[in-house]
């Protein structure tokens, strides 16, 4: 598709000079098209938002081909560069980042868009952690000559980052810190890791290349072999000496990252569940048995029939958490926590019973479904482990009681 898909967006989209004194500071966001809260929600896509799902759908199966990422592991490169060139041109990199440095301005449920694409053509690009967590570090806490420096980049995909000790800040003796992170996806590959460490009464984002003599980065085996990964370590460091954001980390912002972290894996997770079902009918409907196709088994039908349902389940509860980070900042831990944790369940489910659908083939190399169980299985730790949402929802649900 011509020309930067996301200027038509932002240009058209009537909704974005509506404000809302409840929503974010910083920005006015495209907004749903079809949104009601209440007892009931209802939500559907604009024509806008539907445009940018098709554009990034379109982008994938052009360039985020299933037989790449059989063993993208075992090659050279740290991300799949001809993907994130695509995101840049699209404009897709710039989604988060306000118009003065490059970007699109938009939100999350824009951005949520590309990660459930990516998720679902089990793209290798530090998507998340760049375009969506780094742009909004850097944002909040970062001074202007900063900003200037930093966001251009990454709206232009010039410039990628990994984010570091978003559960777990590295500490140490007062004015040090050291920590371990893994499995971190592409540390190895990308221009500059943003490093949480806590001073103190303090905490703040400092800024190392991959390099430093301060980082020790290991190539990790997984058995995601879709993406490569590493363990970082970061040795005992002057925290005065080193590059840092400008503003230190306060708690507020602290939740609202782990809640777009959270719900941006969901987003990529909601991708794997939908591919995974989508295998399953196709083949229950082609394979044959006694004559018939399997799909017309009673097993089968009912098997299909409750991932079906699980699965919308899942979707309802991504998108609410996506509406819920730009539009109602004070629910978003609690809608993010139950998007990844209903992630977490439905989209290894859908995985493994989508093997079983395949009967003997689904367990071996050569049939896709095992790519997509190993994701999920990955997913699940990644930015945080199911317990840890679970811990949020449960002590949500004692305050309501």
């Amino acid at each position: 598709m011509g020309g930067r898909l996301l200027d038509f967006v932002r240009h058209d989209d009537r909704g974005r000079d509506v404000t809302d004194s409840a929503e974010h500071h910083r920005r006015a966001r495209a907004r749903p098209a079809a949104l009601r809260i209440g007892r009931s929600m209802r939500f559907a896509f604009s024509e806008e938002q539907e445009l940018i799902r098709k554009s990034a759908g379109e982008l994938a199966s052009r360039l985020a081909r299933i037989s790449d990422c059989r063993d993208f592991a075992a090659g050279k490169e740290p991300f799949s560069a001809a993907l994130w060139q695509g995101l840049a041109e699209t404009g897709f990199t710039g989604a988060l980042i306000p118009e003065s440095h490059g970007g699109s301005a938009l939100g999350m449920v824009e951005a949520g868009n590309v990660l459930e694409v990516l998720g679902g053509s089990l793209s290798s690009v530090p998507y998340l952690g760049t375009c969506v967590l780094a742009a909004e570090i850097i944002e909040e806490l970062g001074s202007d000559a900063q900003r200037d420096e930093w966001l251009p980049g990454i709206a232009s995909g010039g410039l990628t980052v990994s984010v570091l000790g978003l559960l777990q800040p590295a500490t140490g003796a007062t004015g040090s810190a050291r920590g371990r992170w893994a499995p971190v996806l592409c540390a190895a590959g990308v221009d500059i890791l943003l490093v949480r460490v806590e001073d103190g009464a303090n905490q703040w984002f400092i800024v190392l290349p991959p390099d430093s003599a301060h980082l020790v980065v290991e190539p990790m085996v997984t058995m995601d072999r879709s993406r490569r990964f590493a363990a970082v370590r970061l040795n005992d460091c002057l925290i005065a000496k080193i590059q840092r954001l400008a503003a230190p980390l306060q708690p507020a912002l602290v939740s609202r990252l782990q809640a777009m972290a959270a719900a941006g894996a969901a987003a990529e997770m909601l991708g794997v569940a939908t591919r995974v079902l989508d295998m399953a009918c196709a083949y229950a409907t082609e394979r044959q048995q006694f004559g018939r196709p399997i799909a017309t088994f009673q097993a089968i039908k009912h098997m299909i029939a409750d991932q079906a349902v699980a699965l919308e389940g899942l979707r309802s509860a991504v998108w609410a958490a996506l509406w819920t980070i730009d539009h109602k900042p004070a629910q978003a831990v609690v809608a993010a926590a139950l998007a990844k944790a209903t992630a977490d369940e439905v989209a290894t489910r859908l995985a493994v019973e989508s093997i079983q659908i395949h009967g003997g083939m689904g367990f071996t190399a050569e049939v896709d479904a095992h790519l997509y169980l190993k994701r999920a299985q990955l997913d699940r730790i990644l930015w945080a482990p199911a317990h840890f949402h679970q811990e949020i929802l449960a002590r949500y649900l004692e305050d309501l009681a």
